[in-house]
């Protein structure tokens, strides 16, 4: 798999200008009172200082100079990159944000974000745990944390197995803190996620959640652990075609 590209000013604005002309997805990332928030967005316009995105809901809650991380979804690409909001703006029912110009942006291939399965005869164990509530009630799960199996892993997110007893306490779009080391002789990686979908089994098997990544584009630090990801599903990748 080839490594990310590195976009600058000229092909930043090539990039936003087709987003613009396809009305293409943007989603946009960001912490509101601790919680992680993705918001569907579109380019608006640019300029040479900022970037103007349209939201399909209100931006009253955002602030001025907050982080947010940006993935635009372009043909075989993602282009990702974090900035900070200006200012935003309310038109009717929809919201416009106004970001800093990045100074780059990553092009990443999107089959990266393709789940590539743990290759045989490698067992990766995933430690889990609750970042909110079992429910809409004060009912917290008396476990402190999880573990299961790593069945597969993308760019975006992965997919494990737990113990069928265990299925009660995991619901659509419940966030989790989530632990593994890929390989042995690697340090463990450390993410935030949330619940995807979740599959149940007969109950004679294991209960098997996806869970999609959270913030990896909004900061240098959170893409570190991205390039971290892409090279494991490349090396799983190799493994698999020479298996």
């Amino acid at each position: 798999m080839p490594p990310k590209k590195v976009l600058h000013f000229s092909e930043i604005k090539d990039v936003l200008s087709e987003a613009r002309q396809k009305k293409t997805l943007v989603v946009g990332s960001l912490l509101i009172e601790g919680q992680w928030r993705l918001l569907s967005l579109r380019v608006y316009g640019c300029s040479d200082n900022s970037i103007i995105l349209e939201s399909q809901s209100p931006c009253q809650e955002f602030k001025h100079h907050q982080p947010i991380g940006i993935s635009i979804h372009l043909g075989h690409f993602k282009y990702l990159f974090d900035s900070t909001i200006q200012k935003t703006d309310e038109m009717g029912p929809f919201g416009r944000i106004f970001l800093d110009f990045p100074d780059t942006i990553e092009q990443v291939e999107r089959r990266a974000y393709h789940r590539q399965p743990v290759p045989r005869n490698t067992t990766v164990k995933v430690i889990f745990w609750h970042r909110g509530y079992l429910d809409a009630s004060d009912n917290e799960p008396a476990e402190n944390y999880w573990e299961g199996i790593l069945l597969n892993l993308s760019a975006g997110g992965a997919q494990f197995e737990i113990k069928t007893s265990h299925q009660e306490y995991f619901k659509l779009g419940q966030v989790l803190g989530i632990q593994f080391t890929p390989m042995s002789y690697q340090k463990p990686l450390l993410l935030e996620s949330h619940v995807k979908y979740v599959n149940g089994q007969p109950s004679s098997r294991p209960f098997r959640i996806g869970v999609e990544f959270l913030g990896l584009e909004a900061s240098p630090e959170r893409r570190a652990d991205l390039d971290r990801i892409l090279e494991i599903v490349a090396e799983y990748e190799k493994t698999n075609q020479q298996a």
